[in-house]
């Protein structure tokens, strides 16, 4: 499966989280939502941001069974699927918000 059919089929069963893009950057395609990266794809592989602000790999076997026909795939693989990656885009949200809040806060002292 060439890349541009990986990541299509990735943002199809992202499709219930509304608003996911891919981007591509250097060395890798970014998941992002809301202006937030919270995955990573580089090849055939991917990477959402862990509670420990690094980016972990999904498991592939997870990720293969995804990449079946539609009329195939298993609705649990697709909702772990999505519970991770919803899961990620929250850590890295709050992330942001705590540190443009904090930048605001310390501007206005």
């Amino acid at each position: 499966m060439i890349q541009e059919e990986f990541v299509a089929k990735l943002l199809e069963t992202l499709s219930p989280m509304p608003d996911v893009s891919a981007i591509k950057a250097k060395g890798h395609i970014a998941l992002y939502k809301g202006g937030v990266i919270f995955g990573k794809i580089i090849e055939q592989r991917v990477l959402l941001l862990s509670n420990d602000n690094k980016f972990i790999e999904v498991d592939t076997e997870l990720i293969t069974r995804l990449l079946i026909p539609k009329n195939k795939i298993d609705q649990s693989d697709c909702d772990a699927f999505l519970f991770k990656a919803t899961k990620s885009w929250w850590l890295a949200k709050s992330k942001i918000w705590t540190i443009s809040a904090t930048k605001g806060f310390l501007e206005n002292i």
